[in-house]
């Protein structure tokens, strides 16, 4: 049974607790006490057996400081600051809130919310609680609000003074963490033998050394495979236990090559030679005792190093380039993450997760901005190649040269990213600026590679393009390889642009501020509707990419709980300067000094068809023009 001991800095907390049922898997002991007081309690308590001390404020923080036990403190929540603003609401004097961080932190928003003038005053030490109380009271303050130590400061003082009490629903969630946290330290003890048994058990040896270079950890086979006893391997210095065995040592690591041969001069590579990017080794003179050694670097804790018989380490290549991939492009996304729309609905997304299922190619269209990487991600993530390597590459960022090195290799190196991504995911991002030449043998390859469906097979990676361009008309124009657009457009999805969702974008404002407060540890809750209003009248180029780019400058610098329209016009005035000079420029490089109006036209109407989304019964509409019209001036 597990035993938890509750310090409680004021009377009402112990009672409080009387009042909650026991629980069959744990007793909770109380005992009253405030800071050192309470402190003393807890170094009592520490020789009795107890598995979780609980108490809150600056004596939870005291506790902690000096007693080995775990420590819970009951937070001061939200409920129990409304409780403490809602009793005071209508109070004609001057309210000031006194106290540590934990208390204090959070009382703004609920007073704005709540419409209660209140003045905030953080202490660090319970000293500071008579100073800051005078403070308040030269302020004008005659009501103060606070823990046991600024109350009784306050009372002192000649202060009215208001406890702010922890609620039963603050207790009842201390006592739950306090039984979570003792069962994963009891979990944590059984799984420290489990991995000691399991490590002993491996068919590689593993060892462990801190940064010090002290091996701190030795498992069994490690100990067979360097001829020591594991045991006696702990507090060794790494560079005396290697240096003590007769075993032949390469060292590689899983993110580069680089061999370091026990024995032999670093240059030589007669007797032992790897190959880059690779953990196949090649050997003169094959040796029973060669060990391929594989370091983890755990930065500043110090070094795992697995230690693998050279017959036995198939498998780890593709091992390494995962981790090679991953450390570069990690593919976290996610399908929850796209915000449903009119367009992007459920039956979207199960066209999307049908398709992410299953082995061809799959073509994402739509502007900048609209999220292609992202769904790229997601298809990756949720398809059969979920557990190899992201590997990604931007056609418009290279040369020709590098386009073809890149993906199809050197002839002196087998590091092409067609290689680097087999059982994964190649993703190449504005495939139309990839060169004709590439494009031809990038569909020579797809087509060899999905050859292994024929006989039911696995292809070797998963592909996914993505562009902004309209594919059809580049292969009219000579532009684009007519075999590979064939194997792209069975499956393609759309992305569309903002403008065309902007009656949903208090739906989309919600969720990007809900994952902004997230990751960005902001507080905003919501859009005034005037500003919401005004966001709707900017057209947004940039599309949802630079919705978020505004949400996110206006949360760094917004100090309410609401964005209005204070905020988000200068950043939009901005935004449309910029605008206007590039439309200014775009248009004068549009109608150029020599072109025609043959020329001038064509360039319209593509643009027009690409910001429709390539729908020609939407472009015909907005152009002005029949179908018919609309279809004979696309064609070449």
């Amino acid at each position: 049974m597990l035993k938890f001991l509750l310090i409680a800095p004021y009377r009402g907390m112990k009672d409080l607790l009387e009042d909650i049922p026991a629980a069959p898997d744990y007793e909770v002991h109380a005992e009253v006490g405030d800071l050192k007081q309470g402190l003393n309690i807890a170094r009592t308590a520490e020789l009795q057996g107890y598995d979780v001390i609980i108490s809150r404020g600056g004596t939870a923080q005291l506790i902690r400081s000096h007693v080995q036990i775990p420590v819970i403190e009951i937070t001061v929540n939200g409920y129990d600051i409304l409780r403490s603003l809602t009793l005071v609401k209508g109070y004609r004097g001057t309210i000031g809130i006194i106290g540590f961080p934990n208390i204090v932190e959070g009382v703004d928003t609920i007073a704005e919310l709540l419409d209660i003038q209140v003045m905030t005053f953080i202490i660090h030490h319970e000293h500071e609680a008579e100073a800051a109380v005078n403070k308040a009271k030269e302020l004008g303050v005659d009501l103060v609000i606070g823990d046991v130590v600024t109350v009784a400061v306050a009372e002192h003082s000649g202060v009215r003074a208001i406890l702010i009490t922890s609620g039963r629903e603050a207790l009842q969630e201390s006592l739950l963490q306090a039984e979570q946290m003792a069962r994963k330290r009891q979990a944590e003890a059984h799984h420290r033998v489990l991995m000691k048994s399991i490590l002993d058990a491996l068919q590689h040896g593993v060892v462990y050394v801190d940064a010090k270079q002290n091996v701190k950890f030795c498992n069994e086979q490690a100990g067979r495979q360097l001829g020591v006893i594991a045991t006696t391997a702990v507090n060794m210095k790494w560079a005396e236990l290697i240096a003590n065995t007769s075993t032949s040592l390469i060292y590689t690591d899983v993110g580069r090559s680089a061999d370091r041969t026990k024995g032999a001069d670093r240059t030589d590579r007669t007797a032992v030679r790897s190959r880059t990017d690779s953990f196949k080794i090649q050997r003169a003179n094959p040796t029973e005792d060669l060990i391929l050694v594989i370091e983890h670097s755990l930065a500043e804790q110090g070094t795992i190093f697995e230690l693998h018989e050279s017959q036995a380490i198939e498998g780890l290549e593709r091992r390494a380039r995962k981790v090679r991939e991953d450390r570069l492009s990690p593919p976290k996304s996610r399908f929850q993450q796209f915000v449903q729309t009119d367009h992007i609905n459920d039956a979207y997304m199960d066209k999307a997760k049908r398709w992410s299922k299953q082995l061809y190619p799959i073509l994402i269209t739509g502007e900048p901005g609209t999220g292609k990487k992202t769904l790229a991600e997601a298809l990756h993530n949720d398809s059969p190649y979920q557990s190899g390597p992201f590997v990604l590459l931007d056609a418009g960022s290279c040369t020709t040269e590098q386009q073809d090195e890149q993906l199809f290799g050197r002839l002196d190196q087998d590091s092409s990213l067609l290689r680097r991504a087999e059982s994964g995911t190649l993703h190449i991002q504005r495939i139309e600026q990839l060169s004709l030449p590439v494009q031809r043998k990038l569909a020579a390859a797809l087509q060899a590679s999905h050859a292994a469906l024929i006989h039911d097979d696995r292809p070797p990676f998963r592909f996914i393009a993505s562009t902004a361009a309209d594919l059809a008309h580049q292969v009219n124009l000579g532009e684009f390889d007519q075999q590979l657009h064939v194997q792209l457009q069975i499956y393609s999805l759309h992305l569309p642009p903002l403008r065309s969702v902007t009656t949903e974008l208090d739906h989309i404002v919600f969720w990007y501020l809900a994952e902004m407060n997230r990751t960005l540890g902001s507080q905003v809750l919501g859009i005034k509707p005037d500003a919401l209003n005004r966001m709707t009248t900017y057209e947004w180029p940039g599309n949802f990419a630079e919705l978020q780019q505004v949400l996110k400058l206006i949360i760094e610098t917004c100090e309410g709980s609401f964005i209005t329209l204070q905020h988000l016009q200068p950043i939009l005035d901005s935004l449309m300067s910029k605008q206007d000079k590039t439309t200014n420029s775009s248009l004068e490089q549009l109608i150029g000094a020599t072109r025609t109006l043959e020329e001038i036209e064509a360039d319209i109407i593509r643009l027009v068809l690409e910001q429709e989304g390539f729908n020609q019964s939407a472009t015909a509409k907005r152009l002005g023009m029949n179908r018919t019209t609309l279809w004979r001036k696309l064609s070449p």
